[in-house]
C-alpha cells in the first residue's frame, strides 16, 4: 500500500456517490456558481438500468439545468415500451396483459414529460452535464473518513487506481453514497423503517430479443414458468435486458449461487429460446427495502437519495425523490455559500424533504401490496395517483395534505407554484422564470412589485426579479387577485403571497430576510 498522501484544491462543496443522485446534486450546484467536487468509489456511472421511470417534476429539474431536450432525444426510442404483461415466456402463453396509455398531455400542469429511460442512459448525460458546468468528477475514488469542525469538513478519499491518499477541505458534504451509505453509517444516524423484505439480483445481459418480443414493447414484463420466475425489462435497441430474480436466504440462498452459467439458463427459460445466445454484462445483488433516515444532516453533512431514503421500486418513486432532494438542497446550499442567506436555511432541508420521503416510501408500500393482491380496501382507497405524489408534494406552508391532485395547488405557501404558458406556442413557462434568484409574480394589476423587486434586490444584495401575468391564467392557476403576487424561491416553491398590500416593497424586503434567515 502506498503511503503518498497529497492534497486536492478545496471546494464549497464535496459530493460522495455518483448516481444520479449525486450527479443531479453537482450539476445543479455547478450550475449556480458553486465549486464542487464529487468522488464516486466506481470507475464510472452504472451499467444498470436501476431506474426506469422519470416523471415530470424530474424533467422539470433537468428543464432547468438546461438537460431537459437532451433527455428526451435519449428517450425517444422508449416511447413505445407500453405492455406491461406477465407471460410464461417471451415466446411462452400470455396470462395478463394491459396496454399502457400513451404519455397523456399535461400541458396545463407542467411544461415537461414523463419518460422512459434507464439509469445507465442517463446518468452519463448528467454527467457531461455537470462537468460542462464546472464541477469536478473523480471517480474511482473511494472517501475513507471525514472530519468535521467550525468551518467545514476534511474528507480522506483513496485513489483506487494508484492506491493514492489526499485530503479534500469543503465547506460542506453531500452523501449520496446509496442504501448502505457508509457516510450515514459512520456519523451514527439511522434509518427506520420495515426494512429489507425482499433480496433480489439483477441480471444484465446481451441477447437477439426482437424475435420473441414479436413486435411489442415491454414496460414491465412478469414472467412466470417452472424454470423462473422474475421481472424482464429491455431497451430500445431490442439487444440488452435486464431479468430480476428474486432469492431466499432463509432458504439458504445467496446471491453468489447466480453464476454466469446459471444466468444464461435464466435469461434463456425467462425468453423461452433454449439455444438462445447469452453474454452476461453483470450480476447486481440489491434489496428491496422501506427505510427512512432518522436525520437527513449531521453537522455539515446532508443525506441524499438512497442515503436519505430507500424507496420499494413499484411506483418508480426513488430516485425521482433523489432527485428532487439534490435540487431542494443544491439552491439553498448555494444561498448560505454566496452570503445570501443565513446557515439557519439549510436546517429547512430536513424539515422539508423528510416528511416528503416518509409520505412517498408509504405510498411505495400501498401499491406494493395492491400489485400482490394482499391490499386491504382501507390501503387502496389511500393509495395515490403517481401525480399527486410526484408532482403535487407540499412543504411545511400553509395547511393542507402532503399530497394533492397538482391541479387543485393554486400557489398555497408551500407548494410548487403553478405552470402557465408564456407564450402561444407553448415553450416558454413560467418555471422558465425561477431559479438562481427569488421571482415575485404578479397579477395584471400588480405593477407595483416591479418597483419593490428591484427595491429588496437593492436593499437586499439578492436576485429579484419579478413579472406580471395575465389575468385568466393568474386566477385560474394562482387563484388571487389582480393586485395579488407570489414569492416563489429559487427551486420554484412558493415562500409567501399578497392579495393586496400597500407597501409592496416593505413586504417583499420582509418577506425575504425572513425566508433567507437573515
Amino acid at each position: 500500500m502506498s503511503d503518498t498522501s497529497s492534497s486536492t484544491p478545496t471546494a464549497s462543496v464535496l459530493v460522495v456517490g455518483g448516481g444520479v443522485v449525486g450527479l443531479s446534486a453537482a450539476l445543479f450546484l455547478a450550475r449556480r456558481g458553486i465549486p464542487t467536487v464529487l468522488v464516486e468509489r466506481h470507475p464510472g456511472t452504472s451499467i444498470h438500468p436501476r431506474a426506469w421511470g422519470w416523471y415530470p417534476r424530474t424533467l422539470e429539474l433537468f428543464r432547468s439545468a438546461g438537460l431537459e431536450e437532451e433527455v428526451l432525444r435519449a428517450a425517444a426510442g422508449f416511447a413505445d415500451h407500453r405492455l406491461n404483461a406477465k407471460v410464461e415466456s417471451l415466446t411462452g402463453r400470455e396470462l395478463r396483459s394491459t396496454v399502457l396509455p400513451a404519455a397523456e398531455d399535461l400541458g396545463d400542469l407542467t411544461p415537461s414529460r414523463q419518460i422512459s429511460l434507464g439509469q445507465d442512459r442517463l446518468e452519463p448525460l448528467v454527467r457531461a452535464a455537470a462537468e460542462r458546468s464546472g464541477a469536478r468528477l473523480l471517480f474511482h475514488t473511494e472517501a475513507l473518513d471525514l472530519v468535521q469542525d467550525d468551518d467545514g469538513v476534511t474528507v480522506t478519499v483513496r485513489d483506487r487506481d494508484t492506491d493514492e491518499r489526499r485530503t479534500i477541505r469543503a465547506r460542506y458534504v453531500v452523501a449520496a453514497d446509496g442504501a448502505r451509505s457508509p457516510l450515514r453509517e459512520r456519523l451514527g444516524v439511522g434509518a427506520h423503517g420495515r426494512g429489507v423484505f425482499r433480496h433480489q439480483v439483477s441480471i444484465l445481459f446481451r441477447a437477439p430479443l426482437s424475435e420473441a418480443l414479436a413486435g411489442r414493447r415491454f414496460s414491465i414484463c412478469q414472467i412466470e414458468n417452472p424454470q423462473v420466475s422474475a421481472i424482464l425489462g429491455h431497451d430500445d435497441s431490442l439487444t440488452e435486458g435486464t431479468l430480476i430474480v428474486t432469492y431466499q436466504p432463509e432458504a439458504g440462498e445467496a446471491a453468489s449461487d447466480f453464476t454466469a452459467e446459471r444466468c444464461v439458463q435464466l435469461v434463456r427459460a425467462a425468453v423461452g429460446t433454449p439455444e438462445l445466445p447469452v453474454h452476461i454484462r453483470d450480476v447486481l445483488p440489491w434489496d428491496m427495502a422501506a427505510l427512512v433516515a432518522e436525520r437527513y444532516r449531521a453537522g455539515r453533512v446532508f443525506f441524499a437519495g438512497d442515503s436519505a431514503h430507500v424507496v420499494p421500486p413499484i411506483g418508480g418513486y426513488g430516485a425521482n425523490t433523489g432527485v428532487q432532494d439534490a435540487h431542494n438542497l443544491a439552491w439553498k446550499l448555494a444561498a448560505v455559500l454566496d452570503g445570501h442567506a443565513g446557515p439557519a436555511l439549510l436546517d429547512s432541508y430536513e424539515r422539508e424533504r423528510l416528511p416528503i420521503a416518509r409520505g412517498t416510501v408509504e405510498q411505495a408500500q400501498l401499491r406494493l401490496a395492491t400489485r400482490a393482491g394482499f391490499a386491504t380496501p382501507e390501503q387502496r382507497a389511500q393509495t395515490l395517483d403517481t401525480l399527486h405524489v410526484s408532482l403535487g408534494y407540499r412543504y411545511p406552508g400553509e395547511d393542507g395534505p402532503l399530497f394533492a391532485d397538482p391541479a387543485s395547488r393554486t400557489a398555497q405557501v408551500g407548494t410548487r407554484a403553478p405552470h402557465v404558458w408564456l407564450d402561444e406556442a407553448g415553450t416558454r413557462s413560467t418555471l422558465d422564470l425561477f431559479g438562481p434568484g427569488w421571482t415575485v409574480l404578479a397579477g395584471p394589476a400588480g405593477g407595483g412589485w416591479t418597483d419593490a423587486a428591484q427595491a429588496a434586490a437593492a436593499e437586499l444584495a439578492v436576485p429579484v426579479s419579478a413579472h406580471l401575468l395575465p389575468g385568466e391564467p393568474w386566477e385560474r392557476r394562482y387563484g388571487a387577485t389582480a393586485r395579488g403576487a407570489v414569492l416563489v424561491r429559487p427551486d420554484g416553491f412558493v415562500a409567501y403571497r399578497w392579495d393586496d398590500v400597500a407597501e409592496p416593497a416593505k413586504e417583499l424586503t420582509a418577506a425575504l430576510r425572513t425566508a433567507l434567515h437573515r
